[in-house]
């Protein structure tokens, strides 16, 4: 996995991190480099090398959906991107608009994906 999620608080504006997903290009890139076929799945806007499959997502629950539909043939998993620990509760339906005040924003937990994966596959190396 590489990039940082983002999660939406309303058709405009999510919260996100700073996470380029270079690192987890370079361990793609580098599992291709030794004869590996990889999927990656990503948030970044950086173009993936030549031969990736990539898988593009936005949401720290869109990155589970897709590593749980990948994971089961996969011999190795890197888990490199950067996953937000918590999205809003609630997302707005429209634009937050500045007239209606210093909004509250509400947080919820994001799912632990490599906990996830650990407890499926237990016997994952």
């Amino acid at each position: 996995t590489a990039g940082g999620t983002r999660e939406a608080v309303d058709p405009v504006r999510f919260l996100t991190n700073r996470s380029s997903g270079k690192q987890g290009l370079a361990l793609a890139q580098a599992a291709l480099d030794v004869g590996a076929d990889v999927t990656l799945i990503t948030t970044s806007d950086l173009p993936a090398p030549v031969g990736v499959r990539r898988i593009d997502v936005e949401s720290a629950q869109q990155m589970l959906d897709a590593v749980l539909a990948n994971v089961s043939d996969a011999q190795l998993l890197f888990m490199a991107a950067a996953v937000a620990d918590f999205r809003p509760a609630q997302v707005a339906d429209q634009k937050i608009k500045k007239r209606s005040g210093i909004p509250t924003l509400a947080l919820a937990a994001n799912p632990d994906i490599l906990a996830t994966v650990a407890q499926q596959r237990q016997n994952f190396p």
